[in-house]
């Protein structure tokens, strides 16, 4: 076992085209012409989204949609390597919007959908090495979209070479359709091609490969491929006493096809000869929806404690290698979240494989409102091959329990929506029969009876119904006879509604709504993360009510959800501070202005009282001020609201002591700060892998003399990296800061700011330092290496 990803792959060759890319902003008469001379053009890396790189100005068309980022057309041109052998599948796994591939002038494809991964087959085209490869990205007709999308090429391109004989791309389907302690019935449905002008005689075999890399069953088969045909071999293989894949342990197989093809030998024999192999990840594990007691995963019940996901991640704008995901999920992990609804969109695949390795469910879904929003006129033509292009791609990721066909049409319940909706899960369930399908039912009708009528409705072509925003119906769909596994696919983090009213503002956790019924499946905040895009007035650029923020701090409110979510003890103290800087946002997604400091001079002069709230999933809670006793609360008298206190506020400490049968399980405290006294560095790792992805994300605090952080300081501070890396982005999770995202400086906002540095591919040691105007700076060195070291 070489990589996380499983065993090489011998007999193919797969590369990432990342490095030898040329760009340009703005139309290009002659952009796919070999002979043009684009030596003037920008040098990028791929993946790459020059919206983020901006200006973000209030003119531009993105409008608060978009974040106000810039967009346009763009070009991208590079050589293809000149040591290309075999058959060459060039493989985008997302290019926004409207793109067009030309190889030697030559146009290759088109897809106007942004987010589908989509392969060419450049043997068509006479590639042997050292092309031209040009592609055109139009992202400049609005309205296209309701947030920030990023353009250009913003994720991954493969270049795969093969034997003219081979697997397809994503052709091996992977089922485990019987399993029990003893053994796991699994199902290999492979698909090969012949890309040769004659008939062959193709033998597979197929391992399954234990997480050690051991072989636990073997199966083999023959037949013959027509020339330009393919072939789907069905194999069936027993795995005995196989490992679950679980949340706590997720353990995955892998499916390993090797192709034979029958070659002359000597006196005129036939030998089978090895002509390419494919490595499939998958885990045996079982799940059940139901409408009565929920979701089961291998038989036990499991609560969804999920949350939504756009596809951009702060400052890197959309182009966001593995180890930005990979830190955002370790932060949900943190406060108990396990499941992700890709809203509203295909991920990368990069998020589904750290989901399959971490142990997150998914709600994989494809589409936002069909044919609104820009879409009216490539729906019709596009729809299949977007979708399957999904379910192919990501039918195998043992993390996806659930397909969603889309989210929130205009026209809910409407005779052309339902219509719609039929053709879209009907072709996703013979696509995949594995998997039940939805759609994401907005809260819209008139009045109860008019949501209900649109849901029932609904509720006819779907096998899960999901609903956004709508917890305090969930008795009503119930009494009109709906009788479907129900889950929240987007809930508020604070508030929820009640009777007719989509909002009641009581600080009620909408966890509950899971928590207290037998029937719910789970709940999918909105958002998880803060996001640019569906921005209020200038300067807002972007939606800030997540859990956890650009930078991926995690908020007062997100600890709100840890102390209802976590297996672990926690507590977490919040002041309420009405003084405190925060990006507009609308309402109905908001909560009170919460920080953690306990700075409030002005309550001291004037001997006033400060609201605090402390969350826990304790019995109760103890809370000191300067370590003297203000009195003891029990959860169970606050239910599903946080426990509040009215403290007379001293400056000093504020410690709340979170107890179970009388023994302290969880401590949290608050700090005054005194002057701002210098800047001081935290980074999330301690080595970097020398492979030009790698991030290390460098935290800046303003801190005072005893290093307490300073939460109104806001200081410009100035990032300087040496060495073996780049500053990839600067951030301070304020969305309505005007400051750029690319850059090498960023004012502190409530005391912190981050620079995110990508190592090079050399290695060495990175040099990163901070510093600002009066104020002692900081400086941190790590190694870059091969493997991190």
């Amino acid at each position: 076992m070489s990589t996380a990803d499983g065993p090489d792959e011998q007999h193919r060759r797969s590369r990432r085209l990342e490095t030898g890319w040329r760009f340009t902003r703005g139309d290009v008469d002659d952009g796919a012409d070999p002979a043009l001379d684009d030596s003037d053009w920008e040098a990028v890396e791929v993946p790459h989204d020059w919206s983020i790189e901006g200006p973000f100005d209030p003119d531009n068309p993105s409008e608060a949609a978009g974040g106000f980022a810039p967009e346009g057309v763009g070009w991208y041109r590079r050589d293809l390597p000149e040591d290309i052998e075999g058959e060459p599948t060039l493989r985008f796994d997302g290019v926004y919007r409207d793109f067009d591939v030309y190889v030697d002038g030559e146009h290759v494809g088109s897809r106007p959908y942004g987010y589908s991964t989509v392969n060419y087959d450049l043997s068509e085209f006479g590639v042997t090495g050292g092309e031209t490869l040009a592609v055109r990205v139009a992202n400049d007709e609005h309205p296209h979209t309701r947030w920030y999308t990023g353009s250009g090429i913003y994720r991954d391109v493969h270049l795969t070479e093969t034997d003219p004989v081979s697997v397809a791309p994503f052709g091996t389907d992977v089922r485990t359709n019987a399993v029990n302690r003893q053994r796991a019935e699994v199902q290999v449905l492979t698909e090969v091609t012949n890309d040769d002008d004659e008939a062959v005689e193709v033998a597979l075999e197929t391992d399954i490969l234990d997480a050690d890399g051991e072989i636990v069953a073997t199966a083999g088969d023959e037949a013959t491929v027509e020339p330009g045909a393919f072939h789907e071999f069905e194999q069936r293989l027993s795995v005995a006493d196989p490992e679950r894949w679980t949340l706590d342990d997720p353990t995955r197989y892998f499916a390993r096809s090797v192709v034979y093809r029958e070659d002359g030998g000597d006196e005129g024999g036939s030998a089978a000869l090895a002509v390419d192999d494919s490595v499939t990840p998958f885990g045996v594990r079982t799940f059940e929806w139901t409408a009565d007691e929920a979701f089961f995963l291998n038989g036990e019940p499991v609560d969804m404690k999920g949350v939504n996901l756009h596809h951009d991640a702060g400052c890197l704008g959309a182009a966001v290698t593995e180890r930005a995901l990979e830190r955002r999920l370790e932060t949900l992990k943190e406060l108990g979240c396990n499941a992700i609804r890709t809203a509203h969109n295909p991920p990368q695949p990069e998020l589904l494989d750290l989901c399959d390795r971490m142990g997150f469910l998914v709600v994989d879904e494809v589409y936002d409102k069909w044919r609104h929003v820009g879409a009216e006129e490539w729906f019709d033509e596009w729809w299949d091959e977007d979708l399957s292009a999904m379910i192919d791609r990501d039918r195998n990721h043992p993390s996806i329990v659930l397909w969603s066909v889309g989210n929130e049409n205009f026209d809910q319940g409407s005779d052309e929506m339902i219509e719609d909706l039929a053709m879209l899960t009907e072709a996703a369930s013979e696509m995949d029969p594995t998997r039940p399908v939805t759609y994401g039912n907005p809260p819209w009708g008139d009045g109860t009876e008019g949501v209900v009528e649109n849901i029932e409705r609904v509720a006819e072509h779907v096998d899960v119904l999901v609903g956004n925003y709508q917890e305090h119906w969930y008795d009503d769909y119930r009494e009109a006879g709906i009788d479907l596994p129900v889950l929240g696919s987007e809930n508020r983090r604070f508030f929820r509604g009640a009777d007719d009213e989509p909002l009641a503002f009581v600080p009620r956790n909408p966890w509950y709504d899971v928590e207290e019924r037998d029937d719910v499946c789970g709940q999918f905040l909105w958002p998880g993360i803060d996001y640019l895009g569906e921005a209020r007035e200038w300067p807002s650029k972007g939606w800030p009510t997540g859990l956890i923020d650009t930078t991926g701090a995690i908020k007062p409110s997100g600890r709100f959800h840890q102390a209802a979510w976590s297996e672990e003890p926690v507590v977490f103290a919040a002041a309420v501070d009405h003084d405190r800087e925060r990006p507009a946002c609308r309402p109905a997604w908001s909560g009170p202005p919460l920080s953690e400091h306990w700075n409030f001079p002005d309550r001291e002069d004037s001997q006033g009282f400060v609201n605090v709230y402390t969350y826990t999933n304790a019995e109760e809670v103890e809370l000191y001020q300067n370590d003297e006793y203000l009195g003891t609360q029990h959860a169970d008298d606050y239910g599903p609201r946080p426990i509040e206190w009215y403290v007379p506020y001293e400056s000093g400490t504020l410690r709340a002591v979170a107890k179970e049968d009388g023994e302290v399980v969880d401590e949290h405290e608050l700090e005054t700060a005194g002057e701002p006294a210098a800047v001081e560095l935290s980074v999330d790792r301690e080595t970097l892998a020398a492979d030009g992805r790698d991030l290390v994300y460098v935290e800046a605090t303003v801190v005072d003399d005893e290093g307490v952080r300073v939460p109104r300081a806001d200081h410009e501070v100035d990032f300087a990296v040496s060495g073996a890396g780049e500053i990839a982005g600067v951030d301070n999770g304020n969305l309505d800061s005007d400051e750029p995202w690319v850059g090498e400086s960023r004012s502190a906002y409530h005391g912190t700011c981050i620079a995110v540095v990508r190592a090079d591919r050399d290695g060495g040691r990175v040099e990163i330092e901070a510093e600002a105007d009066g104020l002692d700076g900081d400086g941190v060195t790590l190694p870059v290496g091969a493997d991190g070291n």
